[in-house]
């Protein structure tokens, strides 16, 4: 890939030499997920930038997790592509082993994951005295999941006392919740999903790991409607096509 080939509109670097590029369509989608159709005032504002900031950063993190797993296991020399709802890394050839491109697969998840800790260990290293409550924090707020005294109360401190600007909680909380709903999304067992890539490799069984992602993305669409979910209604929809299309390939082979 090279810069002079990069579509209008798009930008295009290389970081640890690994070539990226992200089309306009990646920043258009984020600013529409965090909420650009609903903009009122300058509040509102912040709050989509923070969103997109925060979820090209999920992004490319996740990405370059991939890319640099899999140029440690020897497949070449990786690109990524940044555009609409998510991005790919491109490889010359996937690792030989099963075991190898399981890893690959995996390390992008994690790395999304390890994204939201690292920030958490910022947070609370800077505002809580304590980097440990912030990972805790910063794993368990994003799910509802109930914490200990010793970590919330460090964070509800720092807000009253200004220790936490409401801008900077805005910030810590959307890079939180964006990187830990991101990693168990992607991990669900549907294609093209990383999960459902992980689920055909354990199997060694593409076909089988298709007809799990046709079914459970068809239960997650009829959910998502049940419960007037229309945007997520409309991925899992999507999903279930591309997931009986990949078992109709399989049926051809």
């Amino acid at each position: 890939m090279q810069c002079s080939s990069a579509p209008k509109g798009s930008l295009y670097f290389e970081l640890f030499g690994v070539p990226v590029l992200i089309k306009p369509s990646s920043w258009i989608v984020l600013a529409l997920l965090g909420g650009g159709l609903g903009i009122s005032n300058g509040t509102d504002v912040s709050n989509v930038l923070i969103f997109v900031v925060s979820g090209m950063l999920c992004l490319l993190v996740h990405e370059f997790g991939h890319a640099l797993a899999g140029r440690s296991l020897g497949s070449g020399a990786p690109v990524i592509e940044i555009a609409g709802l998510g991005g790919a890394t491109y490889t010359p050839y996937p690792p030989q082993t099963r075991r190898g491109y399981f890893l690959m697969v995996l390390a992008g998840p994690l790395a999304s994951l390890i994204l939201g800790m690292v920030g958490g260990f910022i947070m609370g290293l800077l505002h809580l005295g304590n980097p440990i409550a912030g990972i805790v924090f910063s794993l368990c707020a994003p799910l509802g999941l109930s914490m200990p005294e010793w970590v919330t109360m460090p964070f509800y401190e720092a807000l009253q006392a200004d220790a936490i600007s409401p801008f900077l909680g805005n910030c810590y909380m959307t890079l939180f919740i964006i990187c830990v709903y991101w990693s168990i999304f992607n991990l669900l067992p549907i294609f093209p999903l990383d999960g459902g890539k992980l689920l055909g490799t354990i199997l060694d069984n593409y076909r089988i790991a298709s007809i799990v992602g046709l079914v459970a993305s068809a239960i997650l669409c009829l959910l998502s409607l049940r419960f007037g979910l229309w945007f997520t209604t409309l991925l899992m929809g999507y999903l279930a096509v591309i997931n009986w299309q990949y078992l109709r390939s399989f049926r051809k082979e």
